[in-house]
């Protein structure tokens, strides 16, 4: 039995109104869903200390698969220093952006306070294509990732030109 597309994405926030602005006006995602949360049930189930209480904002993107779940933990959040792309766990979360959009998605992300680490840029991907992307870092520091794809036709003409070859 397969399992579906995953349904949503829990992150952890100090300030969940400033982050559900950020993703709602600079990502263009609609908030769905507000509570609070805690007791023993989600406690148990999500394997959290005694007495942890939160509220959370759900947010959706243009389908209803791929929500963003936004929470802000009552007590003070902190950040562990990383080795970023070495620490096991989520590195980043990627969004696909029409080729044509993306210089329009950057300038409304550094807009509403996403600190963009590159400008959108082209990178030739082997046996893949050119992808158009850049990355930022949203008011929590969680790295996002926006990207452009190439068309079916782009990745088999690219096939086309540069067979690969086994080793």
């Amino acid at each position: 039995m397969p399992v579906s597309e995953v349904h949503h994405v829990a992150i952890t926030v100090a300030d969940l109104e400033r982050s559900a602005s950020f993703y709602e006006h600079a990502l263009g995602y609609r908030r769905t869903l507000r509570t609070d949360v805690g007791g023993p049930g989600i406690e148990t189930s999500l394997g959290l200390p005694a007495a942890t209480t939160g509220k959370v904002q759900y947010l959706q993107g243009p389908s209803k698969v791929g929500q963003l779940e936004l929470i802000e933990w009552n007590g003070t959040a902190t950040r562990t220093p990383s080795a970023g792309h070495l620490e096991l766990g989520t590195f980043l979360l990627s969004f696909e952006v029409p080729r044509e959009e993306l210089r329009e998605v950057y300038d409304k992300v550094v807009e509403h306070g996403g600190e963009p680490l590159t400008e959108p840029n082209r990178v030739l991907l082997e046996n893949y294509g050119y992808i158009e992307a850049f990355a930022c870092r949203d008011p929590d520091g969680n790295l996002l990732e926006f990207v452009s794809l190439p068309t079916r036709e782009e990745i088999l003409a690219l096939r086309a030109q540069h067979p690969v070859t086994e080793q």
